[in-house]
């Protein structure tokens, strides 16, 4: 598998200095180590990629679930009891 189909993507990550789960994007890979940036305040972070992986995948199942709960309050709002 190639690296540089990773470079410019982003992926959501919780950045050390802001504290802020943000999208950061991927500036450069080494290996299994990914140089990401920032969204929120522009800080470098090194991670590596099951760590990266992992938080991914755990933000888009607290997705699904959010948005599961919102579309269960539509249908609720559509056909009250």
């Amino acid at each position: 598998m190639g690296y540089d189909q990773n470079l410019g993507k982003t992926k959501i990550y919780s950045c050390p200095i802001c504290q802020a789960d943000t999208p950061h994007l991927i500036k450069g890979q080494k290996g299994e180590t990914f140089a990401l940036l920032c969204g929120n305040c522009g800080t470098g972070s090194l991670v590596q990629s099951d760590e990266l992986s992992l938080y991914q995948l755990h933000w888009e199942e607290e997705l699904r679930q959010i948005l599961g709960s919102l579309e269960q309050g539509l249908d609720d709002e559509r056909h009250p009891d």
